[in-house]
């Protein structure tokens, strides 16, 4: 499918969000997707027609800021937490997850990466792991610093 790339088959892919590049949710289910994780606003999202869909759906935005700004990391954080807990329950109940934001590559690669170190990867591996799946991840100004400050505040 178009924009989708797996980060773990059949377990968690990301994308682009479809305020940037339009999606249809019905290819999407059947494309094996059974859970949304918004990393943005969610602007774009037809929470309707995921529901009519069967489609679990969580928003929980991070910080879009480019340069990261003091306050940053303590918003991923909060926020990481909760989208991991979402994406575990969703991987007990055999549902594989979507992250978006808006382009796919620096939110949504440092929640990857937060998840391939929840599951027992160094954040240096994590980091790695993400860009060889998705090459332009971190690539925003600052973010690439950005990653690994979140990643360690996360491990504390």
């Amino acid at each position: 499918m178009k924009q989708l790339f797996w980060l773990v088959d059949g377990v968690i892919a990301g994308r682009s969000g479809p305020n940037k590049d339009q999606w249809d949710l019905a290819e999407l289910k059947a494309s094996g997707i059974g859970a949304i994780v918004s990393l943005n606003d969610g602007e774009g999202v037809d929470t309707a027609q995921l529901e009519a869909l069967g489609l679990r759906y969580l928003c929980t935005p991070f910080s879009r800021n480019i340069p990261p700004q003091e306050g940053d990391v303590a918003i991923f954080v909060e926020q990481a937490p909760k989208a991991l807990a979402f994406i575990r329950q969703c991987e007990a109940d055999n549902l594989p997850v979507l992250l978006h934001c808006r382009s796919g590559k620096d939110r949504t690669g440092i929640m990857m990466a937060y998840y391939l170190m929840d599951n027992g990867a160094a954040p240096v591996h994590a980091v790695s792991q993400v860009r060889s799946v998705r090459d332009i991840a971190f690539s925003s100004e600052g973010w690439d610093q950005l990653v690994f400050d979140v990643l360690y505040a996360l491990q504390e």
